[in-house]
């Protein structure tokens, strides 16, 4: 095969790829086959996207919700219980366990040799002082934590009157420290009304408010106390002084029988037999059911989570998402043949789809709500570029592809998810000016909420995921319309050449630069162009044509015209025509060339493809008929070429240039 004829071979099929294919069977063969390996190829790679296969339909239930059929556990398997139920009954077990206090039996003698070692130092500081209030004295009473007064040292400067109260305590304490003695703070410190008291006898349980605290033990001790003001004051304040509690809780051995209870609870609440079933069809799936339901899914998702299985599932969600993505491209072929024949197009339209369907991929690694998937996002680019019904095909088809592939919550999830869309993709035409678009934000939230209210009523789904929709529905459609108005619709615009409503809107701006220029260099062209756009606007209403962009293109139809403004009637003072001193061929160049000239500026400026077809196609391929009769007045009929009085074209090619 030469060059030539390669290079030939390769612009016939690149043409039937991009372009229609025209009769030829081989030609229809790429051009269509191209179009199902894009899809085939989609199909295989978007579900490796998702990180397992999907559950069966017949697991996808949730409470409150019908079972269409029988399911049948195909093998043993115990039920574990919820965790939130087992935490909150562990919870109960080790709030069940009594507070747990040990008797400490050596509480009297220690209690006694605290005394006997206070009285002993302290007898010997007050023999060797003075003056009671001696240093020495002083910092025997700092040292025990006593508070003594001077009337008591006094008092117990006398041997007699230590060992008397030596005694008094001493029997204070061998009589009432057994029994047990607890401090205040420590008897508050639980909410149980009983108590267990830990001894060598074993335990025993009383109740909490017979426990005998500190200043309770002291009203009883004080029945042993001298009869003297003196020694009942001196008896008070060491009993107070040098009492400990022989009643302490032990905290350890509370924290082992917590965690014994805690331990002992039943993990499970039954188990499923191989054979029984779980959810009966045609009958509400109750909260119980749910319960198992969900423990058989999980198992039998681990238990098909082998090689072979897994490749048959891949295949099965593959097959899936290509038939649903073929099934878009089938609408496209029916519906909208000019979007399906430019690969530019198809390619944007599939893609897209699969930008949703990826999307929700990476939704379910990262665990985001799935209202983030950018469905609003693409909803919004499809219909402001294209039309409502390709962008609302492209939402139902994803949507229908992601209750196959990902973890959607059952009716919930899709209706929600399809709702928000199409009210993205039917609304966003209507948005004509940017304020506008927080109209449709407000608008695809609503339909969140609406819907969200609905099915949550009719399936009984809690308030809190309704609340959770509206916020993050709400978040997703402000973040994606000002990612899709602000971004990715110019770059479809320029990728497609398509201009949309908002940038139509822009042009009609009268202030815009180029409009401002004409109406200062060409001022009869723009009062012209200002008509023609009414005129031709209701001409489109009328016939259904698209007024918009009829409007934007009368207004920029004959910029050139202010590239040589005198030239032009329009334009010309009364009584003074430049033309009268040209040549007719001339002057019909002139004339011609504001066509070439409104080009020139249209690229300079940046006009979209749209607005280039108008300048080129508003005197189609008519002749200046004006200067070629001149001419064939002033000279030879067989000397005038009537193609150099001719507009080059091409004529109009649609309803709006040819209005």
């Amino acid at each position: 095969m030469t060059a030539a004829r390669y290079r030939e071979n390769w612009r016939d099929l690149r043409h039937a790829v991009n372009r229609s294919p025209g009769d030829a069977w081989q030609a229809q063969a790429v051009h269509h086959g191209f179009r199902g390996l894009v899809v085939l190829g989609l199909g295989l790679m978007l579900p490796l996207l998702f990180p397992g296969p999907p559950e069966p339909v017949e697991m996808r239930l949730d409470a409150g919700m019908v079972a269409p059929s029988d399911v049948i556990a195909g093998f043993d398997l115990p039920v574990p219980k919820p965790a939130d139920q087992l935490t909150l009954e562990r919870a109960d077990r080790e709030l069940a366990v009594l507070p747990i206090f040990q008797l400490d039996p050596g509480a009297p003698d220690s209690a006694l040799a605290r005394v006997r070692l206070f009285l002993a130092e302290l007898g010997t500081a007050l023999d060797d002082a003075d003056d009671v209030n001696d240093d020495g004295v002083s910092r025997v009473l700092d040292e025990h934590g006593v508070p003594l007064g001077t009337a008591q040292l006094e008092y117990l400067r006398t041997a007699t009157n230590r060992q008397s109260l030596e005694r008094a305590l001493e029997t204070g304490f061998a009589e009432l420290l057994p029994r047990g003695v607890v401090s205040a703070q420590s008897a508050a410190a639980f909410s149980q009304d009983r108590v267990v008291i830990r001894d060598v006898n074993g335990d025993r349980v009383v109740r909490r408010d017979s426990l005998t605290t500190i200043g309770e033990f002291a009203e009883d001790a004080f029945a042993y106390a001298p009869s003297s003001v003196q020694g009942f004051r001196s008896f008070q304040s060491i009993l107070l002084g040098l009492t400990v509690p022989s009643l302490r809780p032990d905290p350890v051995a509370l924290k082992a029988e917590r965690e014994a209870a805690r331990l002992a609870v039943d993990s499970t609440i039954g188990i499923i037999l191989e054979g029984e079933r779980i959810v009966t069809a045609h009958e509400r799936v109750s909260q119980s059911d749910l319960v198992r339901l969900r423990t058989y899914n999980e198992e039998l998702s681990r238990r098909r989570g082998s090689l072979v299985t897994r490749g048959g599932q891949l295949a099965g969600s593959a097959l899936f998402t290509a038939l649903l993505l073929g099934l878009v491209g089938v609408v496209l072929l029916q519906f909208r043949p000019q979007i399906y024949r430019e690969s530019r197009h198809f390619l944007i339209v599939i893609g897209l789809a699969s930008v949703i369907i990826a999307g929700a991929a990476v939704a379910e690694q990262l665990a985001v709500p799935i209202l983030l998937v950018p469905v609003i996002l693409v909803a919004l680019a499809l219909g402001a570029v294209y039309d409502g019904m390709v962008a609302l095909v492209v939402v139902l088809v994803s949507t229908i592809v992601l209750t196959g592939l990902a973890s959607l919550v059952p009716l919930y999830d899709p209706l929600v998810i399809t709702a928000g869309g199409s009210v993205a993709a039917l609304g966003v035409q209507g948005v004509r000016h940017r304020r506008q678009s927080w109209i449709l934000v407000a608008g695809i939230t609503l339909a969140y909420a609406v819907t969200g209210l609905s099915v949550a009523l009719l399936a009984g789904i809690a308030g809190r995921a309704l609340l959770e929709t509206v916020l993050w529905g709400g978040l997703g459609a402000a973040l994606y319309t000002v990612l899709a108005l602000g971004g990715l619709v110019p770059l479809l615009e320029k990728i497609t050449g398509i201009s949309t409503s908002q940038t139509l809107l822009e042009l009609c701006d009268l202030n815009a630069p180029l409009l401002r220029d004409l109406s200062l260099k060409a001022p009869g062209t723009y009062a012209h162009s200002i008509n023609i756009a009414n005129l031709a606007e209701a001409a489109c209403g009328a016939i259904g044509a698209d007024s918009l962009l009829v409007r934007a293109g009368s207004y920029y139809h004959d910029i050139g015209k202010m590239v040589n403004p005198q030239y032009f009637i329009e334009n010309q003072p009364k009584g003074r025509n430049p033309h009268d001193r040209l040549p007719p061929v001339r002057s019909a160049a002139i004339i011609r060339d504001h066509v070439r000239d409104g080009i020139r500026l249209a690229n300079e400026n940046r006009l979209p493809p749209v607005m280039h077809d108008f300048i080129r196609e508003h005197h189609g391929t008519a002749l200046i008929g004006f200067f070629y009769d001149r001419a064939l007045e002033a000279g030879d009929e067989l000397g005038v070429n009537p193609a150099d009085f001719a507009y080059l074209g091409p004529k109009p090619q649609t309803r709006e240039t040819a209005v």
